[in-house]
């Protein structure tokens, strides 16, 4: 599997290199999307560097430690903290002018460190002025507007008594509602209204705590639950608004779930923001022990789209209105279209702007053909032009077959046409589950009503099949008729049991009426035990072949069960591993609870405890490979069934289980209970053994390369 692994990760950099190669890219800018097992897939550039503007190219000298970036129609502002001014470009990269002053009172004041600016639509310049903790409102001819001090002079009761106000981000909506980020403020973003009065804190981010904080937290001290409630390790980074008034923002900090970092504000301040359950908007899918993407800042784009900016891989992140990805670009480095500390975006006349405050420049990236057709595609659909929006992307799957979204756009343009199939066959390309369900409700709903007589009459031949087999069950038997057949195959099997050599046809009249007697077992447990074990009515070869059929079951699951619930990979089903994760538990559990109950009084052999746990299993035969079936019939909405009748096998086989050990060993239910539960335990402490025995032997095994490494590098 790491060969496998190995050979995937090599082929899938060949690819990107060749995509680079192929869209003519100047810098290493990787391009790609998540399939829905969440793995890389290449794909073609959406936007590719063609420049990088350093102040010396604008005209206005070096820059220094830049942080905020915003684009209007017109004009671009650069917030050039380390200089403590903002360079108005236009649409042609002139400097139109430094702004380093502004006019209050009759007074020339300068910035000290700003780090947030946001110009509105008439042209007044919202400005976070960090270093003098305060906020600025200017107009076009930089005359102070609105001048925001401390909220905490205000509104002290909702600040601790040393807050210092050290505004970070501003954004403003169209109503003149002001928005700001400040450092050291957990309960949210602060809110000011036209006349800059504070009107208290928006969208809160619900810190989620472990269970291990929960558990310290009912035990500590009132002492040590002060400073516990000091540490609030979640804060929001950065905000937008957008053309509805919608603020959206990103928060960072290790009590906050990832899925919850990108966030979508109404005006309640509730998070409204649409997620993909499979691949919820939160940068890339890592592994556990890889940091997280860290987003610092956020775009909002036409169509419902918006676009984040991580800080830890220097990659631009672009999702649609229900948090679907559309395309990723950027990343770590020193070439073009890449950057060693990305702090803000902007789009400028179509441009994607990133500005790094180590580089000291912005990086212009130009939108490619495969970028304008996705957006083509949203357009057509927002506009309600279906046919146009299929278009579109087919469009786009000519340059990325491995596009999910393109085929969910396709699949949803079926669907709003009535053409149902053609949707379902869409929606299974691109793994879209929900969507799938919904088109194929319409299809099953359309197709009983073509074929209902046929329906009708095949369940009325099916019902009369089923009586007429029943029928000669109905007859009324003599009592003594029925005995005497018991009493003959109770011979019968006894001696085949005693045969010490048996034919082929003696070893399959055997395994056939252990098999039958696997029926009784499961709807009569305490009998049909007693009888597996006193009577000899089962036997191993039967009992082989109910393991086997458990695995053949389990393997007929991972690959036959409907679109809907198979979830799993079909390029990782492993034949062997579905075998061993059968046959081991299995063999664990005769094994431990073998060795444990022959020390506690138990009954039962090594052949009797694998007896009755094989026949324990019956019921996961009987009820899945059914289930299994009618999976391919169900819409998500009916579910519930597939997964009770699933559930209802694992509670029955356990059930079983259960009593099968009781019956065997000869033990009272309290005890019973015990020795499943000391089983239990020997069976955690065999695992635990194991894992550090193939633990050492990996070390030794490692300690053994290393010291030949070593002398085959010295020699």
């Amino acid at each position: 599997m790491i060969i496998l692994s190995q050979r995937r990760s090599v082929l899938f950099f060949i690819v990107l290199m060749l995509l680079l190669g192929a869209t003519g890219a100047k810098g290493t800018s990787l391009s790609y999307t998540y399939s829905y097992w969440r793995e890389m897939m290449p794909a073609p550039h959406a936007f590719v560097p063609v420049q990088a503007v350093h102040g010396h190219l604008l005209g206005a000298g070096a820059l220094q430690s830049p942080q905020d970036l915003f684009a209007t129609e017109n004009s671009l502002y650069i917030l050039d903290t380390g200089n403590n001014r903002i360079l108005e470009i236009d649409g042609d990269w002139s400097l139109v002018r430094v702004i380093d002053s502004f006019q209050h009172e009759g007074t020339s004041q300068t910035f000290n460190s700003p780090t947030g600016i946001h110009v509105s639509k008439a042209g007044d310049l919202y400005l976070a002025d960090r270093g003098s903790g305060r906020i600025l409102v200017l107009d076009q001819d930089l005359h102070a507007k609105l001048i925001i001090e401390s909220p905490a002079l205000v509104a002290p009761e909702y600040f601790e008594t040393d807050f210092r106000f050290r505004p970070d981000k501003i954004t403003s909506d169209n109503e003149g509602t002001i928005y700001v980020i400040a450092t050291g403020v957990y309960d949210g973003i602060l809110e000011f209204d036209l006349q800059g009065s504070f009107l208290g804190f928006k969208g809160a981010p619900r810190v989620a705590p472990s269970v291990l904080d929960y558990l310290w937290r009912r035990i500590a001290t009132d002492a040590q639950r002060e400073r516990m409630a000091l540490f609030l390790p979640v804060e929001h980074s950065n905000l937008a608004v957008d053309e509805r008034g919608f603020v959206y923002a990103t928060a960072v900090g290790e009590g906050l779930p990832i899925e919850d970092r990108i966030r979508r504000l109404n005006t309640a301040g509730r998070d409204i923001l649409l997620r993909n359950p499979v691949l919820p908007p939160l940068g890339d899918f890592v592994e556990a022990e890889d940091p997280s993407s860290s987003m610092v800042d956020i775009l909002p784009g036409t169509y419902g789209t918006y676009a984040v900016l991580d800080r830890v891989r220097g990659r631009v992140f672009t999702y649609d209105s229900t948090g679907n990805l559309l395309y990723v670009f950027g990343g770590l480095g020193n070439t073009l279209g890449t950057f060693r500390n990305p702090v803000a975006l902007a789009n400028f006349h179509g441009n994607m702007l990133v500005l790094d405050s180590l580089k000291n420049s912005v990086t212009v990236f130009a939108p490619t053909e495969y970028q304008r057709t996705i957006f083509a595609a949203l357009g057509h659909y927002d506009a309600g032009d279906f046919d146009g929006a299929a278009r579109m992307w087919a469009e786009v799957l000519k340059l990325n077959t491995n596009y999910d979204l393109a085929y969910t756009g396709t699949g949803n343009a079926h669907l709003m046409q009535g053409e149902y199939r053609q949707a379902m066959e869409a929606f299974r390309l691109a793994n879209n589950r929900p969507a799938f369900s919904e088109a194929y409700r319409f299809y099953r709903r359309d197709l009983l009503g073509e074929m209902f007589g046929f329906v009708a009459a095949g369940l009325l031949g099916l019902l009369f099949l089923v009586w007429w087999a029943c029928r000669p069950a109905a007859k009324h038997r003599d009592v003594g008729e029925a005995m005497g057949e018991a009493a003959a195959t109770y011979t019968a099997v006894k001696s085949w049991e005693e045969q010490t050599s048996r034919g082929l046809v003696t070893h399959l009249k055997r395994i056939y009426h252990g098999l039958r007697f696997s029926l009784r077992v499961i709807v009569s447990p305490f009998e049909g035990f007693w009888d597996l074990k006193h009577a000899r009515r089962g036997n191993l070869p039967a009992a082989w072949t109910i393991l086997g059929l458990v695995v053949l079951t389990y393997v007929v699951m991972r690959q036959y069960t409907g679109f809907l619930f198979n979830t799993r990979n079909p390029k990782e089903l492993n034949i062997l591993l579905e075998i061993f994760s059968v046959v081991f538990p299995f063999f664990l559990w005769a094994g431990i609870n073998w060795s444990l109950t022959t020390l506690m009084d138990g009954k039962g052999s090594l052949s009797d405890i694998v007896i009755a746990t094989a026949y324990a299993l019956t019921p996961i035969i009987l009820v899945n490979l059914p289930a299994t079936l009618f999976s391919n019939f169900l819409t998500v909405q009916e579910g519930a069934f597939y997964y009770f009748f699933f559930y209802l096998s694992l509670i029955w086989s356990m059930g079983l289980l259960f009593f099968g050990t009781m019956v065997t060993h000869d033990y009272s239910f309290g005890g019973n209970v015990f020795v499943i539960l000391l089983t239990l335990a020997g069976i955690g402490i065999a695992l635990f053994i194991g894992m550090l025995f193939i633990d050492i032997v990996l070390q030794l095994f490692g300690f053994f390369v290393e010291v030949y490494q070593e002398l085959i590098f010295r020699l």
